[in-house]
């Protein structure tokens, strides 16, 4: 999302940038238009009507290309961007120069100077603007392939992330329960062998859960258990004793009655 994040906001930048560009080649082609139509124009009725709109344009895009060198970065596009003032250079003076002609009343040398100089830097200064956008066009084609991309790669990271959440919510509940149904059998076995009166079956566990403490219970009642069929045994054998003992008297007595009688 970072990187989605900050292709982005390239994208917002190579916008803008590509807006002043197309701005920037719009004054190229508008006033490259009125200086033929000054320089082809019988008098100097066409130059003194397109002065102020050429002048003014040129100070549109000199602030144009200024606002765009401020915001672009060094690489490719700064490059193209700085192609395109030197160019705008030489074809800002050959324009100077067709005006000046045509100013002085020289009709016939600005239409000359039109063709072997300024129709040349004209169109290649058309092309280097047109360059200047072409390769912000593809940047922000470029851009926006990325950002598709990063979505897919996101989306499959997502994906993947819940098959393996699911897959260990799934081992885990499967540990889990079975841990659980072998506790449970455990002391389900072990109170059977208690209510059948093996007190014998060791109950030892190191779990620390709920079944942990019901097997401890369990242990601790095995051991009053044992300690109550002791103490009855132990009394069952006093009374058999008693018992022999009462016997055997009753015995002499029947001897010495009899011996009597």
């Amino acid at each position: 999302m970072d990187r989605v994040t900050a292709i982005t906001e390239r994208m917002a930048r190579g916008s803008e940038l590509l807006s002043l560009a197309e701005k920037w080649q719009a004054d190229v082609r508008q006033n490259s238009a009125r200086t033929l139509a000054v320089g082809y124009a019988e008098g100097g009725d066409m130059l003194e009507f397109f002065k102020d709109a050429m002048t003014n344009t040129s100070k549109g895009t000199t602030e144009t290309q200024k606002t765009f060198l401020a915001k672009v970065q060094d690489g490719p596009t700064r490059a193209r961007a700085e192609r395109v003032g030197e160019v705008r250079n030489l074809w800002l003076a050959a324009r100077d120069e067709v005006n000046k002609l045509k100013a002085s009343g020289d009709a016939q040398a600005a239409r000359d100077l039109i063709k072997s100089i300024f129709l040349k830097v004209t169109d290649q200064y058309i092309q280097v603007t047109q360059d200047l956008v072409d390769g912000l066009v593809a940047d922000a084609r470029s851009d926006a392939s990325m950002v598709a991309e990063q979505l897919r790669e996101l989306f499959y990271i997502s994906f993947a992330t819940l098959i393996l959440a699911i897959g260990t919510g799934l081992v885990v509940s499967w540990l889990l329960s079975r841990s659980l149904l072998k506790g449970i059998f455990f002391v389900t076995t072990a109170a059977e062998e208690i209510g059948n009166g093996n007190l014998e079956v060791p109950l030892v566990s190191q779990r620390k859960d709920e079944l942990g403490h019901l097997i401890d219970v369990l242990e601790k009642m095995q051991e009053n258990l044992r300690r109550v069929v002791s103490s009855v045994r132990q009394g069952s054998e006093s009374v058999a004793s008693a018992s022999s003992q009462i016997a055997s008297g009753n015995n002499d007595l029947s001897a010495r009655t009899e011996q009597q009688a």
